[in-house]
């Protein structure tokens, strides 16, 4: 049946939609389905893909949730390797005391899991994912509130921002959709925006975990310069002329993969 043209967020919903009733989509067929290009629903299933809504797969994508509720933790795919490393290395920057934020998006979930084991931290999250692999730790977690995003499993919008505004953390740990084109990180969705850029002035230190592929991303919205970031972990992949642009406005740490 025919969707009609869809904005990219009413689309994602959809894709998601279908991605919990069917367990898996194919590009050729959402094309057709929403009247898009293969080009358009390539970007759609990388930006779910990202976010940790889906997994990209050959041709498509498959769901993270098992009937609808269980991530799908077995699929560790490449990617999810380079992200551990890159999460390793930013535990070199958590405090002996003082609270963590942690942000919504799937590399930042690994950070999550890394905590887990760990005991007597306190970790402020905007992301249902995260707080969702924190639940039977050793730390405190605190969840910030607001309206519920279904395709990155976070808390975003006024109650979120308005929470966020109140606090002081130690460090945060920021993703990115990819910042082609940006100075500095960015992100796919206004909201997401808006809850990043409520946190960097009231945390002390502020990193972006990203793996390079992101470099050749291109996201929406700019949250931030790279100025406002500390430091910026990524994978040796990284482009030198990329790395020595980014060099000159915050700590590049890059991470042999």
């Amino acid at each position: 049946y025919y969707m009609g043209k869809l904005i990219a967020a009413e689309r994602q919903k959809e894709i998601l939609k279908l991605l919990h009733d069917n367990g898996s989509v194919k590009i050729g067929q959402l094309a057709e389905q929403f009247q898009v290009s293969r080009e358009t629903i390539r970007r759609d299933l990388s930006y779910l893909n990202e976010i940790g809504a889906a997994q990209r797969s050959h041709g498509g994508a498959t769901s993270m949730y098992e009937f609808g509720t269980v991530p799908i933790e077995t699929r560790i795919n490449k990617d999810a390797d380079i992200k551990i490393k890159l999460c390793e290395k930013a535990l070199d920057f958590i405090p002996p005391t003082g609270v963590i934020y942690l942000d919504a998006g799937s590399t930042i979930v690994h950070m999550a899991k890394l905590l887990s084991q760990r005991s007597g931290c306190t970790i402020v999250t905007c992301s249902l994912s995260a707080a969702n692999v924190l639940i039977n730790s050793d730390n405190t977690t605190i969840i910030t509130g607001g309206q519920l995003n279904s395709g990155n499993m976070s808390a975003e919008g006024f109650q979120a921002t308005n929470f966020i505004n109140n606090l002081k953390v130690a460090v945060s740990f920021l993703g990115t959709n990819g910042f082609e084109q940006h100075k500095g990180p960015a992100v796919s969705a206004f909201a997401d925006a808006q809850t990043k850029q409520a946190i960097i002035p009231n945390s002390k230190l502020n990193v972006v975990i990203s793996d390079s592929s992101k470099a050749s991303t291109s996201a929406l919205i700019q949250y931030a310069s790279w100025r406002d970031i500390d430091y910026f972990i990524t994978d040796s992949d990284l482009p030198k002329p990329i790395y020595d642009s980014i060099s000159e406005m915050t700590n590049v740490i890059l991470v042999d993969v």
